[in-house]
């Protein structure tokens, strides 16, 4: 038993010791090349501590234990509160090097770089939010001059409050591979940023013409977002002033919570949940509250409460996120049922959206996995393609919203030509109704009552009256209802209606054909017959005109009215307001016909009737 347990201590041992010259044997960073660019955890061991050590010296490196980690990035978890690294430069070139230490995370607390010199430790730069230092670009860095020919070791030193993990890369590179590593950077985020203010303008836009919650929600968790991926990628380190670095990680908090929050009811409108999975919905929205209302209180109201039981409630918000995640996944398995392509979209960039987001968390919270490139983080990369697919999504819908609106604008069309339809045939039916009463009935007794009248009493004057009221029913009647059309045809009913006008009016009428068709089908020319009548109606009434010309022209497929007149005309071109012109276009219209109405003040009105002559 003894001897099996002085094997295991000896094997632990001796892996330790290899570990040990591992570090010692791969902290040396030779400058002999003019491009340097290295991870600083591939160089150097990691020493931790759960105890706040105040001041770092040679000495207190007793105080820190060493961790065997294999991560290529710097994690220390919610226990540990200090830590360090130790490396060493070997400048072999004859000219002095600027190497730049460049921290990937924008909310350190306190790092320091200590440069050995005669066993003593000097402090070559000091940054975090503790400092109460503004960092010049967004991310921090220490710069560290080399001399000629100098061999030197250092010290990175992190402290950190205690419940909170931290996770940073931290990359050596010499100045001008920084500076183009910025500019590239800077181009991606800037993209990025474009990105955001056209689908932010486009979504605007489309909510003031539509005006629909969901883009207003999706507009203002683009807000939230472009505000969480700033303060993840260090802008408030650059735009708060130096004594308030610390809200910036404030801002990143309250950022996350929000922008999942607005996100989350954005997925209940898009989805549809209150169609739907109503009940759902209500769960979802209440856990969301309850989730952003409980952490914003423990960050900001009970911080103590939160570090003394840290494990405790990110469970509890993890477990609140899962919930979160399933949720929308059944709304979106729900919602493809009835909208395939809007939904396919959507869930693809809530797929990146929510790898992103896991990817952050395992990151930072548990050390567990790094996806970064070119120094941005994954879930920069996932936002780009989330936005992507969202807007993508948004466009289809703003498709199918007009499809659907033209759908019903045009049912609404078909239904109010109907409507008129009915009006015109029943208008048409009333007329020879009422036509055919004047003529058969009410002429007829009143030639019966002439004979009676003319066999008792001879009174001329009596029976130029009884002339006249016969003559006024006949031509009323005859107004009504036109002559049979089948049997004198549209021109010869035409005729017989110009002749009453130029009795009664004093108007001049000029009525011409062109190759008009003898046989038309009597619909069309009936509709002509009461367009033609229409419009020499608001002449008479309107116009005050002394002349119109009328004529019909024939053609292998139409037929066409022109109708001119020398009138006062109307102020408001292609106006025809009236209900005589209403009629008109809604006769044109059920023949699938064209109206062209033009009418200038005091140079009359013309107008231009096409209609086919073979419509449904």
């Amino acid at each position: 038993m003894k001897i099996n347990c002085y094997r295991h201590f000896f094997l632990w041992f001796l892996a330790f010791q290899l570990c040990l010259f591992a570090v010692q044997a791969n902290d040396t960073i030779v400058l002999n090349t003019s491009v340097i660019h290295k991870n600083l955890k591939d160089l150097s061991a990691v020493f931790v501590s759960e105890n706040e050590i105040s001041t770092f010296s040679l000495n207190s490196q007793n105080d820190f234990n060493p961790v065997i980690d294999n991560r290529s990035f710097f994690y220390f978890d919610f226990d540990v509160v200090s830590a360090y690294s130790k490396f060493s430069f070997k400048n072999d070139s004859k000219a002095p090097r600027e190497i730049i230490l460049s921290f990937s995370y924008p909310f350190l607390e306190d790092a320091k770089v200590y440069k050995v010199v005669n066993n003593n430790l000097k402090l070559e730069g000091s940054i975090g939010i503790n400092t109460l230092k503004k960092a010049v670009e967004r991310t921090w860095k220490i710069s560290i001059p080399v001399l000629p020919n100098e061999t030197a070791s250092y010290f990175l030193v992190f402290n950190k409050s205690k419940g909170k993990p931290l996770a940073t890369d931290i990359t050596l590179q010499d100045r001008d591979t920084y500076y183009n590593t910025g500019t590239f950077q800077n181009i991606a985020i800037g993209a990025y940023l474009g990105l955001i203010l056209l689908s932010l303008l486009f979504t605007i836009f489309i909510f003031g013409l539509i005006k629909r919650t969901v883009f207003l929600l999706y507009g203002f968790y683009l807000i939230v977002l472009t505000v969480f991926i700033g303060a993840y990628l260090g802008y408030t380190n650059v735009l708060l002033p130096p004594k308030s670095l610390d809200v910036g990680r404030a801002i990143y908090v309250i950022s996350i919570e929000l922008s999942t929050a607005v996100f989350i009811l954005f997925a209940q409108q898009i989805l549809m949940a209150k169609t739907y999975l109503p009940k759902l919905k209500k769960s979802v929205e209440i856990v969301i509250l309850i989730q952003f209302t409980f952490r914003i209180f423990l960050h900001f109201a009970a911080n103590s409460l939160y570090s003394s039981q840290v494990e405790l409630f990110m469970k509890l918000w993890y477990l609140t996120i899962l919930f979160l995640v399933i949720a929308i996944i059944i709304e979106i398995l729900t919602y493809l049922k009835h909208n395939t392509k809007v939904g396919s979209y959507f869930a693809i960039s809530y797929l990146f959206m929510t790898i992103g987001s896991i990817l952050l968390v395992l990151h930072h919270s548990f050390g567990l996995l790094k996806l970064s490139f070119y120094g941005l983080p994954g879930i920069f990369y996932a936002s780009v393609i989330e936005i992507c697919f969202l807007t993508t999504a948004l466009t289809i819908v703003v498709g199918q919203v007009y499809q659907e609106r033209n759908t019903l604008a045009n049912k609404l069309v078909l239904q109010q030509q109907k409507f008129l339809n009915a009006f015109v045939q029943g208008q048409e039916e009333e007329r020879k109704r009422v036509g055919g009463e004047l003529h058969d009935n009410i002429g007829s007794k009143i030639a019966n009552l002439k004979r009676l009248f003319s066999s008792k009493y001879a009174d001329a004057k009596m029976q130029k009256e009884f002339d006249d009221i016969c003559e006024d029913v006949r031509t009323v009647a005859h107004s009504i209802t036109p002559a049979e059309i089948s049997l004198v045809g549209l021109s010869g009913a035409i005729d017989e209606l110009l002749e009453t006008i130029e009795k009664t009016e004093q108007l001049e009428v000029n009525f011409n054909t062109f190759q008009f068709p003898e046989s038309l089908n009597e619909d069309i020319a009936t509709h002509l017959f009461r367009i033609i009548q229409e419009l020499l109606q608001n002449v008479i009434k309107h116009a005050n005109a002394s002349m119109v010309d009328i004529q019909l022209f024939g053609h292998k497929n139409s037929v066409t009215l022109s109708f001119e007149d020398d009138g006062q005309g109307t102020i408001k071109k292609n106006d025809p307001s009236g209900l005589g012109l209403r009629n008109i276009r809604s006769r044109v219209t059920q023949m699938n016909g064209q109206f062209l109405f033009d009418s200038i003040q005091d140079k009359g009105t013309s107008v231009l009737v096409i209609i086919p002559t073979k419509y449904t």
